[in-house]
């Protein structure tokens, strides 16, 4: 695998990729965790420690917010890439992500609200300029050193308020 030299334009990319999971759980469109993270990720959520495997993110994800409707924001972000650009990881990035989740209540708990304030801590990694197969023309930034999925994932959280029953109740 050959190294690249980031610029500006990665960091888009990465940014995207972060968005793209915000996307996926508001609009119930799970498949799109496909373009956020690489097949062997390594995720830990509160409330599912140490999975491993997209499939197993995305069932974990659809079984705890499939039935209910969110709204996820992101805020505060910093992108980090390799010290030295020719390093053996110079195809990696950092990210930390601030973020609110919004949980409207449904049913029996119509009205009803949870709020989450947390971080997305990610590991990412560039898959290249032809994606490793995947259509970059669809899925990329023009000018990116590649596609990038996140390799590894974890989530905090700095605080919830609200009702936690409306995410198990339906």
């Amino acid at each position: 695998m050959s190294t690249i030299t980031p610029n500006a334009h990665d960091a888009l990319a990465i940014q995207n990729t972060i968005s793209r999971y915000c996307e996926a759980l508001d609009t119930k469109t799970f498949d799109l965790l496909d373009k956020v993270f690489v097949r062997d990720v390594v995720a830990s959520y509160p409330f599912n420690a140490e999975m491993t495997g997209v499939e197993a993110v995305k069932r974990a994800i659809e079984k705890r917010l499939g039935p209910i409707l969110t709204h996820h924001s992101l805020t505060t972000q910093t992108i980090q890439f390799p010290c030295t650009p020719h390093s053996a990881d110079a195809r990696t990035a950092s990210a930390v992500t601030y973020f609110v989740g919004v949980h409207f209540g449904q049913g029996p708990h119509e009205g009803k609200l949870l709020q989450a304030w947390g971080k997305y801590v990610d590991e990412l990694v560039c898959l290249g300029e032809d994606g490793d197969g995947e259509d970059r023309d669809r899925d990329g930034v023009a000018g990116a050193s590649g596609l990038w999925r996140i390799g590894k994932r974890t989530v905090g959280f700095t605080k919830r308020i609200g009702d936690e029953a409306i995410m198990k109740d339906f």
